[in-house]
């Protein structure tokens, strides 16, 4: 589940605009922000903090924040935010009570997205299937179907499947079980022991002191407690007291991609000094957040099966079902190990509060390290233990002689210890025991995991080896976790299993825990190998416990919270000191604070936050008091941290639930109303003056609603008509099916008893009796076969408590494999059940041929287009009103139709329609307000308008959305974020620079954000970081690398001196020469180069000279490296600061080095880094700025080179250079051409023939046209001279001396007899007879006789041309033209002017 980017760069996209609609003009829409409005529609199920929750750091500082985990999976954080406190004059204001409420406007809120049945009538009796409880094909009247059907109310689960399928096959009813609507219930859920025991009377513990001190407190009956107690404050639901302010704002929402039904959050962790937390969903997917920004720095699933290793009694992995529910943060000498602990399912449906009934819980804990490098988070698996009790009674604590100790507890009630330890990983050895194979389940990779609970059957001791890691996370000092043989120290609770278990460190260094059950508390002390049980007391009603202080703990029950200390006393239970010899321990109730209905709390020393979300209010209070007997006082202070905002709607809302993006700008949208319609992107983006959309200004409605929400949309085909059609589902359990083309409803179903979640298709060429069908699958995994041809229903397949993951097709046979490794195999024609199986055995039958799989998350039947679902199950209003966008995609394919050569009315069609999207995607980027001249560039010469849309942030696996008030807070939030936007924004720009007209406009705003976005934002900005462009730029494209390369380099030179040290210091101990070989090729080694490199390429004299020469010698590893997938790299560095490495590595050798990657034409130097272009382009920048060496490299391997490839590949790398950068090579043209001529030795054919077109080809290119007559060759010098050479034989022949400065130009004519050469710093041309003559054949290499004594020229001809003879030299290659009229008539053209001479 771990990955290191993304595979393009993606940038998240609200459209707020279109998520309500209004009926018509007067209609006043007050809305929350779209973020605010889903979390007033949320349900929390975990709440934490970091930072203090004292009411003095809420007013005087700004920092931290509240997290809370989801029913929906998703995770939303409010930060602290600095505000002045008013001041309120009304009295009134002081305080609210609970029996104030607010008034009660109509509200969107949960009850706008209640689920709602169709009331069409449902079909009294229908035929029966064998197998099937489903109608028959139903009738299509007019395109519309008007028969239902209804589906099964049943699951068909494992435990029960014999049973139960023969009574389907039998036409009777199931028997009964839990529906998904039971675990949708809008409350919170309560303690299933608190419901069914009743609070025990007084009378029947009347002597039990410390029972009686504690139950009267906690028993709901009216009888005052038998002890004096502090008057109980007002319950507080609703306060608000005057000087209370809301000092908390919603930050961000993060949507994990797999989220919605089945992925509830669960426990969430802090880590690394509050940076990163953990977040744990009951599926056992678990994600490590920045606490910074919500972007996503590692994730793994933890529920994959391994070698377990378990002390219970062993069991086919298909029987367990574990529900994730805890997590644990260990620190063990310089490791940080987090721990999840899951439930088994299957167990805890069978436990009852009779212990002698015989009931067992198992759990299961998987051990993870965290691996923190610089540039990321890694978790490692080291191991998985099965274990004999509940899931909340394990965890570890560090005693004071630095051991860590493991401890659980058992199903009968029983406190078991263990010693705990991390060892470095021993040599992998192969098991060797036959049964030991067979008992466990491999899944993947790893190391034999011998049973570390053994002892709790057996007292030998055992060890705990932890599964061999996977991928770039394997380390050479990898650690494994051990545990010692287990202690039973005795009772906490008899004969039941725990509720739950709160621990903390007592000032002596033990562990003190309250243990409590759905009767009973007990509160004990564990000291070395004792437990020393201090008070057990009747309760009832707990739902959590926490320790508040040494002594001090709460209880949390549903409408109240009560405070207790622990007291000694003697005999006579009056209060003594603790150091007396008998006495006793006694809780003491300090405080009673009723808080009302809640769904989540947590615990500070002195306060506690809770949230309160209901359809009428949605707060998260802090209640502060004080803990201690001496400062009580009456009642607590309470304060409301957030609430959502009340609105008024004077009109029937219509919600936007679902789009489905067809292409760039095609995308359908699906409401409440049960209508599709369709918004263009245009419509969707701009900003308008009212914060809702006309429903009337769709382009495009469908005819029919639905009887409820619209969830769930996809595409099919027919593939005997090739006409496509929407598939979509309602909240009611119905599926629809609409025309494409019309809009038109063309049938529908009720069938689900959840809604549709996923739509597949098989491909038509490979599927016998489900060719040409769709199958439609529930959020509880019935599928629904329909055919699209006519739209037949054929049947129902019932669904199952674990999702459905994939379905495979092997002729006749359907194989349905689910979450929990169970599968089913169903003959698809008969509509029978054959078998329900392990999925080992469905591998081994997959196997063996002849199956065509699809995944529910890669296979469903949604375009792949620029956007992307941000979470394809999730009700949420800001996830259906998200996507995400292919960014690099649209930016590559923008770039190559603008650069294409219009030809025809429809590419000039497509090049303005490329432009219109660059705007529409640079005005959702574009903040606003930070500089009023960047602004009008923006909307007034570049066309962007004012836009509704927000932009978020795209991470691995999530997506994360922000609540942004002020446009500068965009920049505040943290360096991720503010490269990714800044990113996206210079990639636009750039792409819209290819127009003419825009290109100035573009540069500067492009120049704005690179080097003047940090002041213009102030104190608070967070400068893009490095280390996400570097990730991003290793696997990008090579158009957008160049954004990506602009912004990194803008960010170095921004650094100060102070700044890039530390950064140089931070990194250049992690640069790959310094690395052990199997971490040379890590992303940790290549970016700590990038960054280094770039670093001392810009600023070399910072760093020092050992971090020079470590650089220096990394990027000749990389580049030397055949295999190295970081060659790119190496090759880039070279191009941007050889200059400084050429002085620690051998030079020549790194430029051959890229002389040979410049020319490889080998398949497997082949790759999407285009090596070869990236060292062209490298050897053009070198040999502009170290020409010296580079011209004694070129020559000198040109002359004598190691091989004849080599010289083929120099002089290859001499043709390109000549071609792109002609006036580099021209100060060292003559010899240069020597050596080119002297390659062509004509003693030498085989070797001649190997270079002889690349050297022709150089040839051609220096003199423009090749002559072949008398086979001669003509250079011009800066001297002056004119050397002249004879190709046939690859010798000089002799030189031409007439004029005293740099020759401009010279050209053979058409017949070879004649040279004309000019010198525009002489202002002469000058004509040479260069044809062979009888004397020259007895005088070979002489100079021809030019008609008179000495050496001068045949002719001098004179020209004044005035100030168009100042040409640079890259100017003369375009400026300067020799035209021969005739064989002795020359005409030459500069600039403008065009002198005619007679030679």
């Amino acid at each position: 589940m771990t990955t290191r980017r993304l595979n393009d760069f993606q940038i998240p996209l609200t459209f707020p605009g279109v998520r309500f609609l209004r009926s018509g003009e007067s209609d006043v829409c007050e809305t929350r922000s779209v973020l605010e409005e889903s979390l007033s529609n949320s349900r929390p199920t975990v709440l934490e903090h970091w930072g203090p929750l004292s009411v003095q750091a809420v007013h005087e500082s700004e920092g931290g924040g509240i997290v809370f985990g989801c029913q929906d999976g998703t995770v939303y954080v409010l930060h602290r935010v600095s505000v002045s406190t008013p001041t309120s004059t009304d009295p009134e204001a002081s305080q609210i009570n609970e029996s104030v409420k607010p008034t009660n406007p109509t509200r969107v809120s949960k009850s706008s997205h209640s689920n709602s049945r169709s009331t069409s009538p449902t079909v009294a009796s229908f035929a029966l299937s064998p197998t099937f409880n489903v109608t028959a094909k139903p009738r299509v009247v007019s395109g519309i179907t008007v028969e239902q059907v209804e589906a099964p109310k049943n699951y068909v689960d494992f435990e029960d499947e014999p049973d139960k399928l023969k009574d389907i096959l039998k036409g009777r009813n199931p028997r009964e079980r839990h529906s998904f609507s039971d675990t949708g219930s809008e409350k919170a859920p309560k303690s299933t022991a608190g419901s069914i025991v009743e609070p025990v009377p007084p009378s029947k513990r009347k002597n039990q002191v410390s029972r009686s001190l504690l139950s009267a407190a906690n028993s709901r009956c009216p009888t005052p407690p038998p002890f004096s107690v502090p008057g109980s404050p007002r319950e507080c639901n609703s306060a608000s007291p005057s000087d209370t302010f809301y000092a908390w704002a919603l930050r961000y929402h993060i949507i994990p991609s797999h989220s919605g039904f089945g992925h509830a959050i669960k426990a969430i962790r802090f880590l690394h000094d509050d940076h990163f937390f953990a977040v744990l969903q009951e599926n056992g997917a678990l994600y490590v957040y920045s606490s910074d920004d919500g972007s996503c720095a590692a994730s793994i699933r933890v529920d994959e099966e391994v070698s377990s290793s378990s002390g219970i009694k062993e069991r086919a992995i298909p029987r367990d079902k574990w529900l994730w529910c805890n997590l644990a943060v260990l620190c063990v000498e310089d490791s940080v190990v987090l721990v999840a602990m899951a439930e088994n399912k299957n167990d805890a449906s069978a436990l009852t509060s009779d212990a002698s009934k015989g009931s067992s819980e198992t759990s299961r804990c998987v051990l993870l390290e965290i691996i923190t490098t610089p540039s990321d988070v890694q978790l490692r698996r080291l191991g998985q233990w099965d274990l004999n009790g509940p899931a909340n009674g394990d965890n570890f604590y560090e005693g004071q002689d630095g051991n860590v100790t493991f401890f659980s507890t058992s199903h009968d009630g029983h406190f078991i210890t263990r010693e705990f330890e991390l060892r470095p990983s021993p040599t992998p050895v192969k098991a060797t025991s036959s049964t030991e194979n067979e008992n466990n389940h491999h899944y993947g990779p790893h190391l034999p995991i011998p049973n570390p609970f053994k002892a709790m059957m057996s007292h030998s001791t055992e060890h705990l080896l932890a599964n061999e890691d996977r991928g770039q996370n394997s380390s050479e000092d990898a650690y494994n976790a051990y545990l010692s043989e287990a202690r039973d120290l005795g009772i906490l609770v008899p004969c039941t299993a725990l509720s739950g278990l709160r621990t903390r460190r007592s000032d002596e260094g033990n562990l003190l825990g309250i243990a409590w059950t759905h009767g009973e508390i007990a509160v004990f002390e564990h000291s070395g190998q004792t437990l020393s049980l201090f008070f057990r007391t009747s309760n009832s009603g707990i739902e959590d416990v926490e320790w508040l202080d040494h002594g001090i703990y709460a209880l949390s029950f549903e409408d109240h919270v009560e405070v207790y200390r622990m007291k000694t006393v003697d005999a006579d239970n009056e209060e003594v000191d603790s150091s007396k010899a008998t006495i006793q321990i006694q809780p003491e109730l300090i405080r009673k604070i009723h808080v009302g209905p809640h769904e989540t709390i947590k615990f500070g020393p002195n306060s506690f936050v809770l949230t309160k979300f209901s359809e009428d209010i949605q707060q998260v209070i802090l209640y502060s008091f004080s803990a201690h007997e001496d400062s009580l006082s009456p009642q607590g202070a309470s304060h409301i941290l957030w609430q959502a905002k009340a609105i008024n709607l004077g009109y029937p809302t219509i919600t936007l639930t679902s789009m489905l993006p067809l292409e760039l700008e095609l995308i359908i949208q699906g409401y409440s109303d049960g209508l599709l319609r369709r918004f263009s992107l245009a419509q969707m983006a701009r900003q308008s003056e009212k914060s809702s959309t006309l429903a009337s200004a769709s382009m495009k409605t469908s005819n029919l609603p639905l009887g409820g929400h619209v969830v769930g949309l996809h595409v099919v085909q027919n593939n005997r008509t090739r006409e496509r059609y929407i598939v979509g589902g309602g909240d009611d359990g119905s599926i629809a099916f609409w025309s494409l083309t019309t809009f038109e409803l063309v049938a529908r179903w009720t069938t689900f008893i959840t809604p549709l979640a996923k739509v597949i298709q098989f491909e038509a060429d490979k599927t016998g009796p489900l060719r040409g069908c769709a199958l439609c699958i529930s959020r509880d995994g019935s599928i629904a076969v329909i055919v699209i041809d006519g739209f037949h229903f054929l049947y129902l397949i019932p669904g199952s408590t674990a999702s459905l993951k994939r379905i495979c097709l092997g002729g006749n046979n359907l194989l349905l494999i689910y979450s929990d490794h169970r599968v089913r195999l169903w003959d698809a024609q008969t509509k029978e059940l054959w078998r329900s199986m392990g999925q080992e055995k469905a591998e081994e039958l997959l196997a063996q041929g002849g199956w065509s799989e699809l995944t529910l998350e890669k296979d469903a039947c949604v375009p792949k287009t620029y956007w992307s679902h941000v979470a394809g199950l999730l009700d949420g209003q800001d996830a259906a009103s998200s996507l995400n966008l292919n960014l690099e995609k649209l930016i590559v394919d923008s770039i190559s139709v603008t650069k294409t050569i219009s030809t025809s009315r429809d590419e000039v069609r497509e090049i303005l329609l490329t432009l219109d999207r660059l705007r529409l995607i640079l005005s959702a980027l574009l903040t606003p307000g930070l500089s009023t001249h960047v602004d009008s560039i923006c909307y007034e010469k570049l066309g962007a308008y004012p836009s509704s849309a927000l932009a978020g942030l795209a991470s691995p696996g999530t997506t994360t959305l922000y609540d942004i008030i002020r446009p500068q807070d965009v920049w505040c939030l943290s360096s991720n974020a503010t490269a990714s936007r800044a990113l996206a924004i210079i990639a636009v720009l750039r792409a819209m620079s290819l127009f003419e007209e825009l290109t100035d406009g573009a540069n500067a705003v492009i120049s704005f954000f690179t080097t003047s976005l940090g002041p213009c934002v102030g104190p608070r900005f967070k400068p893009p970081s490095l280390e996400f462009l570097g990730k991003l730029w290793f696997e990008a494209s090579n158009e957008f690398r160049q954004p990506i390369r602009t912004l990194f380099e803008a960010t170095i030179s921004n650094l100060s001196d102070e700044d890039s040290v530390k950064v140089a210091e931070k990194w250049q101990h992690h640069v790959p020469s310094l690395q052990p070989d199997a971490e040379k090729e890590t992303m940790n080694a290549a970016l700590a180069l990038l960054i280094c490199g770039c670093v001392a390429s810009e600023k070399y004299s910072l760093l020092s000279i050992n971090a020079l020469m470590d650089i220096s010698k990394s990027i000749s590893l990389y580049l030397n490296d055949e295999k190295s997938i970081y060659r790119v790299l190496a090759i880039d560095l070279c191009s941007r600061g050889f200059n400084v490495w050429q002085h620690y590595i051998d030079a020549m050798e790194i430029l051959r080095s890229m002389f040979d990657l410049a020319t490889s034409v080998r398949k497997d130097s082949i790759s999407i880094q285009n090596v070869g272009a990236q060292a062209r382009l490298a050897v053009l920048s070198i040999a502009a700025g170290n020409m010296p060496l580079f011209m004694g490299t070129l020559c000198l391997d040109i002359l004598t080179p190691p091989t004849m490839e080599h010289r083929r590949s120099v002089l290859q790398v001499l043709a390109f250079l000549i071609r792109k950068r002609p006036y580099v090579l021209q100060p060292n043209l003559p010899r240069l051409m020597e050596a080119v001529v002297k390659s062509l030795d004509p003693n030498s054919t085989s070797d001649r023939d190997l270079v002889l077109d690349t050297a022709t080809e150089i040839i051609g290119y220096v003199v423009k046209t090749l002559s072949y007559v008398y086979s001669r060759l003509a250079v011009g010098t800066n001297e002056g001279a004119v050397v002249m050479y004879d190709l046939k034989t690859a010798i000089r022949l002799y030189v031409l001396e007439g004029h005293k400065k740099p020759i401009t130009a010279l050209s053979f004519s058409p017949d070879g007899r004649r040279l004309v050469t000019i010198s525009l710093k002489e202002s002469v041309v000058l004509a040479w007879k260069v044809g062979s003559s009888f004397a020259s054949f007895f005088n070979p290499g002489a100079p021809p006789r030019q008609g008179h004594g000495g050496s001068q020229p045949f002719k001098t001809l004179n020209f004044n041309i005035g100030s168009e003879a100042n040409i640079s030299t890259a100017e003369t290659l375009d400026l300067v033209r020799v035209e021969w009229v005739t064989d002795r008539s020359v005409k030459v053209k500069i600039r403008h002017s065009v002198l005619t001479f007679s030679t």
